[in-house]
């Protein structure tokens, strides 16, 4: 009857540690994470941040260009229109300028063009024939909408050749007079492009003051696009977004997919925004946060079994050694390179202590730590410690991680305190190279030197 009693007693204690322990393991794996969500969401913002500075800077020199040379080209016929020269030097001013414009831009433009003392004039001699109205022209109506600022007309495609342009046009001291300059938007999607092979975001797109696409990296075909006019589109989650959002970067979830944009305008009230899909980062995060609390779950369930099925004959070290056993081997199992790792180590520390001339106990104690040296990877993505190639610096900085991780873990036991010694400093060096602490010689505590030899 007693002995009934005391197993009824024995097995409440159990539940009671192990839902202690679910606590513990849920407590630490879930803050782990919230930290590595956090961290790698700020890694995603600085890279966007990064990649639109790099291209709105890039984007600001791409439109000095045709700045700067429509207002040199108006700077001179101002001149003219106010000293009265003939409309036949104006002209030939054109035509002149045309040809330097050409080499000056890198061919991104054939011209300039202009509606000068009320007539068409244009630099490279195009004709374009009776009933065009130079008035009517976007060109025209842009530049007498901006009196004493370049407007940026675009993008449309040029009836000639078919290429999409943007005109760069400015209205003429006399209030009715327009000059224009047509630009190739080549060199802008060339920008958007390169800035996505770096690597550092999915999409970069370039948009103007009105949400028109100047450029997109991912398809060519969406330039020209208002994506304010359209419905029910990325580009219209995004132009909304953008109408009510003063930060520089923001969240949007579209189609189940998770994405972080960081915009950064331009001098021309135009916007370069970095688009990334993390998506696929942070649904890997999450399996491995699933996995890593399903492991914790059925190492403290074996360690329920294994305490119930447990006699009071058993020693205290008998019953902590099969838990024990048990955790090294779900920790083993991640690794697919290092499978039964643990054990080996825990066997060879035995043998190391055991020649040393340390007593039974002792040597019992260092086989535990060498089973649990590695407890601090039950936390480490699986697609790190699996990782097929060689890891980058930021994978390797979250492998040193685990030491620190596993000391933190096993300095809650009570049971053997010494043991986390094991977990937290078995990657020290004699010489001082090693890590998380840098400890040399005798600094490093006997314990964690046989698990390092081990």
């Amino acid at each position: 009857m007693n002995e009934k009693k005391n197993d009824s007693k024995f097995m409440l204690r159990s539940m009671a540690v192990s839902a202690l322990v679910i606590l513990f393991f849920v407590f630490v794996v879930v803050t782990y994470y919230a930290m590595l969500y956090s961290e790698t969401r700020q890694k995603i913002i600085k890279n966007g941040e990064l990649s639109s500075a790099k291209a709105a800077e890039q984007v600001n020199m791409y439109l000095s260009k045709g700045m700067d040379t429509i207002k040199l080209a108006c700077y001179t016929l101002d001149n003219m229109i106010r000293t009265g020269r003939s409309q036949s030097e104006i002209h030939d001013f054109l035509v002149n300028m045309s040809a330097a414009v050409v080499n000056t831009t890198s061919e991104n433009s054939t011209g300039l063009y202009g509606y000068i003392n009320g007539k068409y004039e244009d630099g490279t001699d195009w004709d374009p024939g009776e009933g065009y109205d130079a008035t009517e022209r976007p060109w025209y109506t842009g530049g007498r909408a901006r009196v004493g600022r370049v407007a940026i007309v675009g993008p449309y495609v040029d009836a000639q050749t078919g290429d999409k342009l943007i005109t760069f046009s400015k209205t003429l001291c006399d209030a009715q007079s327009v000059a224009a300059m047509d630009f190739t938007m080549d060199s802008l999607q060339t920008i958007v492009v390169d800035i996505v092979r770096s690597g550092e975001v999915n999409t970069e797109i370039v948009l103007d003051d009105q949400y028109q696409v100047l450029a997109h990296s991912g398809d060519y075909g969406e330039v020209g696009k208002s994506y304010r006019e359209e419905s029910g589109t990325f580009g219209r989650a995004l132009a909304d977004l953008l109408r009510n959002n003063d930060e520089g970067f923001f969240s949007l979830t579209f189609e189940d997919d998770d994405y972080i944009v960081y915009a950064v305008r331009v001098s021309n009230d135009w916007i370069c925004l970095s688009v990334y899909n993390a998506t696929s980062v942070f649904s890997q995060m999450k399996s491995t946060l699933v996995f890593t609390v399903i492991i914790s779950l059925l190492v403290v369930f074996v360690l329920l079994l294994l305490l119930i099925r447990s006699n009071r004959k058993q020693s205290q070290f008998s019953r902590i050694s099969h838990v024990v056993e048990a955790l090294a081997a779900a920790i083993d199992a991640k690794d697919a390179y290092t499978n039964g790792h643990s054990g080996r180590v825990a066997e060879y520390a035995r043998e190391i202590s055991r020649r040393y001339g340390y007593s039974k106990k002792k040597q019992d104690e260092i086989y535990m730590m060498g089973l649990l040296h590695d407890v601090g990877k039950i936390v480490i993505p699986n697609e790190v410690i699996n990782k097929p190639g060689k890891l980058t610096k930021e994978e390797f900085d979250l492998i040193k991680t685990h030491p620190v991780i596993g000391w933190q873990i096993l300095s809650k036991s009570t049971e053997m305190p010494k043991m986390a010694s094991g977990a937290r400093w078995h990657h020290e060096r004699y010489d001082g190279a090693g890590y998380p602490d840098g400890l040399a010689a005798s600094d490093i505590p006997e314990e964690a030197r046989i698990i390092a030899v081990a």
